[in-house]
């Protein structure tokens, strides 16, 4: 994906500096902790693949999850954990059953553009 923006430069030796409109464009702490949890929460392709599984749907641990990855409950559960923490996924009980789904849509939306400019675009819905 190029941008089809022109990038401005910005040097302090010698160019024109553009410092104090960076900094403040520039998220706040926060914003910036949130950001990076999501990119952590990508970095492992079992916890990407977990995802991509829960895109249209919400799936209970203890049989589906585990039939879909092929992994030890336990296995799933800790990257289930790691995703809840950051704030990626939850899960509602019903009955014994934890069913897991994705939190929010811009998730969703993030992974799908993920996949299509991976050239993977048509299996997305």
């Amino acid at each position: 994906m190029q941008s089809e923006q022109k990038l401005i430069r910005s040097c302090c030796d010698g160019g024109v500096s553009f410092l104090s409109d960076i900094q403040k464009n520039l998220p706040d702490n926060q914003t910036l902790d949130n950001i990076a949890n999501v990119f952590k929460a990508l970095s492992d392709p079992i916890r990407v693949k977990i995802l991509f599984a829960l895109l249209d749907y919400e799936i209970c641990v203890g049989g589906e999850m585990v039939n879909i990855l092929d992994l030890p409950q336990s296995h799933v559960s800790h990257q289930l954990k790691k995703l809840r923490k950051y704030g990626i996924v939850d899960f509602e009980k019903d009955k014994k059953m934890s069913f897991y789904y994705i939190k929010d849509n811009y998730i969703k939306e993030l992974l799908k553009m993920l996949l299509h400019e991976k050239g993977k675009g048509d299996e997305v819905k």
